[in-house]
């Protein structure tokens, strides 16, 4: 039976509110199907739109009663949540929300709500916990995949602050995953955590905005701004600021072309959380360079990620992925700006493609319990942004990024590994890495989701 001739069966099973779009000509299909990256083109044959928790169950279970294949939807940034005509999106955006305890120090999130909502919110009750660096991404989702943040030697990383979930299961039954009640799973959720069910809550630890180091809980932003041609002058200094522990800096060498003059320029995007009267000495070495400009600021943490309204628009052909690395070496950063610079030249269309070298100058704190996620011995991370508007050029964009990743990861393979919330492609085991943990999470995905109706991960 086609996905059209099962939809009346839905329509009879969820609330009246819940909406079910199919016209994909209808102004709000076309909004709604917009991803973060128009790669795939691919439509969906509706798009189911739920208020409440009791909807999601109901439409997840006729999912599988039906054998309709389906994908959540929170922000729209995942490249691998993409269905044809024969599928359904089941798009949170309308049961969102957050609800915070100022005392119990947690917030309970909800939906497809997202990342900025959840920073406000906990901003206005003294709080913040470990979120990402785009205001439009899905909080759920990123906290479940691991998470990384500019504040992960204070927190951790984002599935750490999981203290329990809501889930519906592949059997279409929606349970409660704590410390109590099913520990092993709540062990896998916390990094491996999009693999199980469809996850509706979290309650996640939040921090007192004092942790940030400063008393009215912000942190320093800046940038410094070079030519491309002093590349490794500057490399040279930034070893040794990147290792410095004694000050928490964190940040991004972004080998780009900024507009409007597209000049190849190195931008270091720099963070500090801790003592705002410490950020002069800490960065000392960049200012006596003479960079072509230098800024900063204090700023709110629930503001870290504001002005990035091109990066987070749904637009053109763009992708995104970061990648541990095990340190950073001066000559492979230069290779990197070079394979950069090849790029702009024979694919002048991915000039807004970004080549970043990302830092923490501090360990990120490790839980008191063990978890599915293997990166707490990542402090460096190589994290490219592509962007391009040719089709055409689509695989020289990548095979350029390749080479990239390639470089940043250096010859030895027992050092690599990979980013779960970043990709699904290559072997599992450098995302999920000891044999233990893996072998675990195998057994697990077998106990709650044996026929893949969530994804066939961890059983291919």
């Amino acid at each position: 039976m086609s996905l059209q001739s099962q939809l009346p069966e839905l329509r009879g099973v969820v609330a009246p509110d819940c909406d079910i779009l199919t016209d994909p000509a209808e102004t709000r299909f076309h909004e709604l199907a917009k991803r973060w990256a128009d790669t795939e083109g691919q439509i969906p044959g509706a798009i189911v739109l739920p208020r409440t928790e009791e909807d999601i169950q109901t439409i997840v279970s006729w999912a599988i009663r039906s054998s309709i294949p389906f994908v959540p939807k929170c922000g729209g940034h995942s490249s691998w949540s993409i269905l044809s005509s024969d599928g359904i999106v089941i798009d949170l955006s309308q049961c969102s929300a957050v609800e915070v305890d100022a005392e119990a120090q947690t917030a309970t999130i909800k939906g497809g709500i997202l990342q900025k909502e959840v920073a406000v919110r906990l901003a206005e009750a003294g709080l913040f916990t470990a979120l990402g660096s785009s205001n439009m991404v899905g909080a759920i989702g990123y906290l479940l995949g691991g998470g990384s943040a500019v504040a992960n030697s204070v927190t951790g990383f984002g599935s750490d602050q999981i203290i329990s979930a809501r889930m519906v299961t592949a059997k279409g039954e929606l349970i409660e995953v704590s410390q109590k009640q099913y520990p092993k799973l709540l062990w896998a959720l916390r990094g491996a955590g999009h693999f199980f069910g469809l996850v509706t809550q979290l309650v996640v630890k939040a921090y007192p905005l004092s942790l940030l180091g400063s008393d009215d809980g912000t942190i320093w932003a800046g940038s410094f701004v070079f030519p491309l041609d002093r590349a490794e002058e500057v490399a040279s200094v930034m070893k040794h600021l990147m290792n410095d522990s004694r000050y928490p800096t964190a940040g991004l060498m972004m080998v780009m072309a900024p507009p409007p003059a597209r000049k190849p320029a190195l931008i270091v995007g720099t963070r500090y959380t801790g003592d705002p009267l410490m950020v002069e000495e800490a960065y000392r070495a960049l200012y006596d360079l003479g960079p072509l400009a230098a800024n900063g600021k204090r700023i709110s943490i629930q503001n870290n990620s504001d002005g990035r309204e091109a990066m987070d628009a749904k637009a053109d052909l763009r992708r995104f992925e970061i990648v541990p690395v095990h340190g950073f070496e001066v000559a492979s950063f230069l290779q990197c700006v070079q394979v950069w610079k090849e790029l702009i030249v024979e694919c002048p269309d991915a000039i807004n493609t970004a080549f970043n070298f990302q830092w923490d100058s501090r360990p990120v704190r490790t839980p008191e319990f063990d978890s599915a996620m293997s990166l707490h011995d990542t402090r460096f991370w190589q994290n490219n942004w592509l962007w391009h508007t040719d089709p055409q050029n689509r695989e020289k964009v990548n095979e350029y990024h390749e080479r990239c990743i390639s470089i940043a990861r250096g010859a030895d393979p027992s050092k690599w590994a990979d980013y779960q919330n970043s990709t699904r492609d290559g072997p599992i085991e450098l995302r999920f890495r000891g044999k233990e943990r893996l072998e675990r999470l195998r057994r697990l995905k077998k106990e709650w989701d044996p026929e893949g109706v969530f994804t066939r991960q961890l059983l291919d």
